[in-house]
């Protein structure tokens, strides 16, 4: 059943909001480096999905995967390369409804996303007559574009879009507690979620393997800059903190303080000089390390992750209530891990490894100790 006066007031605000976030009317250039603001507008489509309830998909993580290609807009990269934003709204037959939204990384990062959702759902609400938008900053301001900078590699040209596998594992509050008191250090005295979910899945994706490790953690530079940026900020602010271990190294508290590690080695390399005369220069740096990761992946195991941990995804209310599941189709590549917020603050992770690989670490009986594997599914090329 489509609820036509809730589908009518997401296109009106989603028009309202863009109006705001003009850029995101707009198309991508030629060199993919900038943006022409030429109000174009955003697809938006509308779907029916026969059959399906909105509990079969919740309760039934493989049914969730086998729609995602129905939920969410198609590949923006298939459709268009030039496009920023794509919205599609799917009814279910039973009157639930998704929100599918593709964006383009290029112009938006996970904070620069959930800043537009806030903003875009308050206005549709319409319950606070105070309500204004947030600043646009671009950070293209701060850092202008400059024609010494190359295009930036993906960190993910150190891994590999082959045939794998798809496990989700749950971690829930009272396990990642115990994994707090068990990474607990003079040095770490308070570890993140984000810490100890990491290190336990990097110590278990490793447990096998003889070679030196190195995971690519990417997070969002907004708070690492001297001094940090506000969180409105709009743009693709991410850097990438790495962390190498031997494969002797076994405890999770040394892996969370190599983790730690890493952040402060990036704030020192990175962080302090990503403003003024210094930023282009910084920049050039951060892409170099980039492309050293993919000259080590034939004698180091490499492994990528992010996390979506910490916004407010499941906050996003259009006016009929807060969401029952937030996702995301990130994490499609080999050695690939996404970390996810659940709604009672635990933590998702899809894990993409190679079948062998795959075999191998969903057996570790300390990763099943802490996390409960919700659902796995292959992923081809």
């Amino acid at each position: 059943m489509i609820n036509s006066s809730r589908l009518k007031n997401l296109k009106k605000s989603l028009s309202e909001i863009l109006a705001h976030y003009y850029f995101l009317a707009g198309r991508l250039r030629n060199d993919t480096a900038s943006v022409d603001c030429n109000d174009e507008g955003v697809p938006f489509l509308e779907a029916f999905v026969q059959n399906q309830r909105l509990e079969d998909i919740l309760n039934d993580p493989c049914i969730e995967n086998e729609l995602r290609k129905s939920l969410l807009p198609l590949d923006m990269e298939s459709f268009s390369s030039t496009l920023l934003l794509f919205v599609q709204v799917t009814f279910l037959e039973c009157g639930g409804m998704v929100v599918g939204i593709s964006a383009t990384h290029k112009v938006l990062d996970t904070s620069s996303f959930i800043t537009f959702l806030t903003d875009w759902a308050s206005l549709a609400r319409q319950d606070d007559p105070n309500f204004v938008l947030s600043p646009l900053n671009p950070i293209a301001k701060l850092l202008p574009p400059s024609n010494a900078l190359p295009p930036s590699p993906s960190t993910k040209a150190a891994l590999s879009r082959e045939a794998c596998v798809t496990n989700i594992y749950v971690f829930n509050p009272s396990r990642i507690a115990l994994l707090k008191t068990k990474a607990t250090s003079d040095n770490i005295p308070k570890p993140s979620r984000v810490d100890v979910v990491t290190s336990i899945m990097w110590k278990c994706l490793t447990a096998h393997s003889k070679r030196r490790s190195t995971l690519a953690h990417m997070i969002n530079m907004r708070k690492r800059v001297d001094p940090p940026m506000h969180a409105h900020y709009i743009g693709n602010f991410v850097g990438l903190v790495e962390a190498s271990k031997d494969e002797t190294e076994k405890d999770i508290a040394n892996m969370v303080a190599l983790i730690r590690k890493g952040l402060v080695k990036f704030d020192n390399d990175h962080g302090k000089r990503l403003k003024g005369d210094e930023a282009v220069g910084t920049i050039l740096e951060h892409i170099r390390d980039k492309l050293s990761l993919n000259s080590r992946k034939d004698y180091v195991d490499f492994y990528h992750f992010s996390s979506w941990c910490g916004y407010s995804f499941y906050d996003v209310d259009f006016g009929w209530g807060k969401p029952i599941m937030f996702n995301t189709i990130e994490g499609k590549f080999k050695n690939m891990i996404m970390l996810i917020d659940t709604k009672d603050r635990g933590v998702e992770a899809r894990v993409t490894l190679s079948e062998q690989d795959m075999k191998m670490f969903e057996k570790n009986t300390e990763l099943l100790t802490y996390a409960t594997l919700k659902a796995s599914f292959p992923i081809k090329e």
